[in-house]
């Protein structure tokens, strides 16, 4: 092999060397990098404790699915797309939110009318403004009189335009208040047709009603 010919392969070899050397940097700068083109695994962290009011919960494209929070955080229910404030105050508690932002239920601790203690888990239908499924605790601010209970909803149909046209009534009460455990089934109207219940003396009843809601059936007979 000449000298000039072997000059010539050295030169290639070096360029190819060269070449290499800047391609697999220049890759690093204009390939896409696996790891900075992933969606980030979050980081599991421990906390011994952590003072919060409000957290938040969402889910991949940032819209909210629950809530915890104090009573100053505390989210107005949405219906519809539409906030309108609570009537009564939480003072603390949770909100579990559908797919669309639609409140769908939650649980909480509330002051009620007189200063009465409260406490419920209530699951709303969806695709109407009303209460499905609740449990519910109250106590009078003096501690003399108590209720706690379940209570069933009925969903009524209604008109899309409007939340006055779909409010559903309260079907099935079972509940125990002052001692007094009863069971209240209504007809698809709301009024009462039949009362089971044991009293505070130990005495079992039962009666049935017209829609007028004159008893028409009881035992023991009247």
């Amino acid at each position: 092999m000449s000298r000039e010919n072997a000059k010539s392969r050295s030169n290639l070899l070096l360029w190819a060397l060269v070449a290499g050397t800047w391609g697999m940097s220049a890759a690093q700068w204009l390939l896409p990098d696996a790891n900075a083109t992933a969606t980030p695994a979050a980081t599991p962290q421990s906390f011994g404790e952590i003072n919060v009011e409000r957290i938040n919960i969402v889910d991949a494209s940032g819209k909210t699915r629950l809530v915890i929070a104090n009573s100053e955080r505390f989210p107005d229910p949405v219906i519809r797309g539409k906030a309108y404030p609570r009537s009564i105050r939480t003072t603390a508690g949770m909100v579990f939110y559908d797919e669309d932002g639609v409140e769908t239920g939650g649980l909480a601790t509330m002051t009620g009318p007189n200063g009465a203690r409260m406490a419920g888990t209530i699951f709303d239908y969806n695709h109407q403004p009303t209460d499905g499924i609740g449990l519910m605790k109250t106590e009078s601010a003096d501690g003399k009189s108590w209720m706690a209970g379940l209570t069933i909803a009925d969903r009524l149909p209604y008109a899309p335009g409007g939340i006055s046209t779909s409010e559903g009534v309260s079907r099935i009460v079972l509940a125990n208040r002052n001692q007094e455990a009863s069971l209240v089934i209504a007809d698809t109207t709301g009024r009462t047709r039949i009362r089971i219940g044991v009293d505070a003396n130990d005495v079992p009843k039962l009666e049935v009603l017209d829609a007028d809601g004159k008893v028409v059936g009881s035992l023991p007979q009247r």
